[in-house]
């Protein structure tokens, strides 16, 4: 997701989705009663008798009546009633409207408040479509090359060699090649690394650096039938990136419901929006988590608990409808809380 801009003082958002799961984040943050800009067509009738429907590409403002995000047809469908654009003359201001917003498209959309919690998701989306920290390391017997690699670009951070043939060694673990690799990723500071290629070598590197022990984010692996430039644009092509980048969000979000079922045997933990807000209104709430799917369905309550959590600066914790941990949290009444302290 590019963000160009966020003007809290007048509510205007304006972004470019660059995925399709950034679609799937504006569906979630654009809500019932929001202004949308944006360009659709639209057939004209004729002003005489005889003459041909034209259709038009409009610019049209519309006040949102529903947002759905069509997965099969990869646009996401904004319906509303038209309240300006232009050419004026084609604009039928009252009548019924819809944009369809596809990947790159430029979405302008003004709400009366910004809440924090949606900067929070477009931001979140901002860091899974750039992955700019993403360090990938394609490796084999003979051969690691390290770059930060995203959906479009690929920036080569070193080669490094074993300057002999792999299968001469009979402890790969403990050659220098395998150090010179941990060495150099440690120096580049990632904060997620993936590591790829054929063989068995990813696999053995990962036993080397346990043995290590140092202090690097979790590795997380992946199988490319090359190393080199082919790897790294079979890991972009075959949407191997966009997998890991889930996989991190839902481990991310797991961590946090496994946080908060251990927090409720200690006395720790509440559940209930109704006992959560008392809660929050009291500061005792440390972490606010709300199931995605309880959001959607409960809108206007939930945006509610939501502007007390901001007020009293509680971490604020949406968790994703994809993630299948989700249900537990939904069964425990969509909205829970980890406390600060115990309450009597």
């Amino acid at each position: 997701m590019k963000i160009l801009k966020i003007d809290k003082k007048f509510g205007e958002i304006v972004v470019i989705p660059e995925n399709l799961n950034d679609l799937w984040h504006l569906e979630k943050v654009i809500d019932t009663n929001d202004l949308v800009k944006g360009k659709t067509d639209r057939k004209i009738k004729p002003s005489k008798e005889g003459e041909k429907t034209i259709r038009q590409t409009m610019f049209v403002e519309i006040e949102v009546e529903n947002v759905h995000f069509q997965e099969f047809s990869e646009n996401l469908k904004i319906s509303g009633i038209i309240v300006g654009g232009s050419p004026k003359e084609f604009i039928e201001l009252k009548s019924h409207q819809s944009i369809d917003i596809f990947v790159n498209d430029k979405v302008t959309f003004i709400k009366k408040v910004i809440k924090k919690w949606q900067i929070e998701r477009l931001e979140k989306a901002k860091q899974e479509s750039a992955s700019s920290n993403l360090l990938v390391v394609l490796i084999d017997d003979e051969v690691a090359q390290l770059a930060f690699v995203n959906q479009f670009s690929i920036d080569k951070k070193a080669k490094i060699t074993t300057k002999k043939s792999g299968k001469q060694y009979v402890e790969e673990k403990n050659n220098n090649y395998f150090e010179e690799v941990l060495d150099k990723i440690i120096s580049v500071k990632p904060t997620k690394i993936l590591l790829a290629g054929p063989g068995f070598t990813k696999e053995n590197f990962v036993k080397f650096v346990a043995e290590k022990n140092v202090k690097i984010p979790k590795i997380l692996t992946e199988t490319t039938n090359s190393v080199g430039e082919t790897g790294f644009r079979e890991l972009i092509s075959q949407g191997k990136l966009e997998k890991i980048e889930k996989e991190l969000q839902l481990t991310k979000e797991t961590k946090i419901i496994e946080e908060f079922l251990a927090a409720l045997p200690k006395g720790l933990g509440e559940y209930g929006i109704d006992k959560v807000k008392e809660l929050i209104n009291i500061g005792a709430v440390e972490q606010l988590i709300i199931s995605e799917t309880y959001l959607m369905q409960n809108r206007v309550a939930t945006e509610e608990i939501l502007d007390l959590g901001e007020k009293i600066g509680c971490g604020i914790n949406i968790i994703s409808s994809k993630n299948p941990q989700e249900k537990s949290i939904h069964n425990f009444g969509g909205v829970v809380a980890k406390l600060r302290y115990k309450v009597e």
